[in-house]
């Protein structure tokens, strides 16, 4: 009797090994250090992006009395919501900003990899490239920006942030997931262009010294000395 062959089952060095090389493939490396730095500056930056939609969605009173100011809103929320009311809408953001900016990094090395096969980008290149791939993270993560959005506007009690979908998958539909998606990207996409145009092209002047060039002063090439007459040494005739 021949006894059927078992796969062989791995053992933990090989998973360890697998586990290190998926680890360092760029992609990977890539969306990891996008996400982290993603997760940090949302962390400090928070506060100014909860001002900034709710002076962006604040309606004027009736009675005729100029717009709030940033600083006036700011003590608001510190003075109703408490210090931590800054950072309302924190989760959204992390959700958001997390994978979008990895997805953004991510993507933006696969396209490099495989358009530009190592090459470094030309103006227009870069411009294709930050376009391409802010589009590609913005519409993965139009949900949670919208989610995000409405949190921060402070009109909307959301429990959860899969309440927040459901909600408004039930009574908007799909579009209202991607609500705001096109005024987004005509935003970002371009912004991300040309944000990557001028990085790349910065960097090759830095990289290969022409910044020098512009910098400092011009030398005189090395000749014979002049005389007081200015004959450069020479015997007048």
């Amino acid at each position: 009797m021949f006894q059927k062959s078992r796969p062989a089952l791995l053992q933990p060095q090989d998973v360890g090994d697998r586990v290190e090389t998926l680890m360092l493939h760029p992609v990977i490396k890539a969306f990891l250090c996008g996400s982290i730095s993603g997760t940090c500056s949302t962390l400090l930056f928070q506060p100014l992006d909860l001002l900034k939609t709710r002076l962006q969605t604040l309606q004027p009173s009736a009675h005729g009395s100029g717009r709030i100011g940033m600083l006036a809103l700011l003590l608001k929320v510190v003075r109703t919501e408490s210090i931590l009311g800054l950072w309302k809408g924190m989760s959204p953001s992390i959700v958001r900003c997390v994978p979008g900016i990895g997805i953004y990094f991510g993507t933006l090395y696969s396209l490099k990899q495989y358009f530009l096969r190592g090459h470094p980008p030309t103006a227009l290149e870069s411009v294709i490239l930050g376009v391409g791939s802010r589009s590609v993270a913005g519409v993965c993560m139009s949900p949670i920006t919208v989610i995000k959005t409405r949190y921060e506007s402070g009109r909307y009690g959301y429990e959860s942030i899969y309440a927040a979908l459901r909600s408004i998958y039930r009574s908007e539909g799909r579009r209202g997931l991607f609500s705001g998606l096109t005024a987004t990207l005509l935003r970002d996409a371009p912004f991300s262009g040309i944000y990557l145009m001028f990085y790349n092209q910065t960097k090759n002047i830095m990289t290969h010294g022409l910044w020098a060039a512009w910098l400092l002063p011009r030398r005189r090439p090395p000749g014979p000395p002049q005389s007081s007459d200015g004959s450069h040494g020479v015997d007048r005739v």
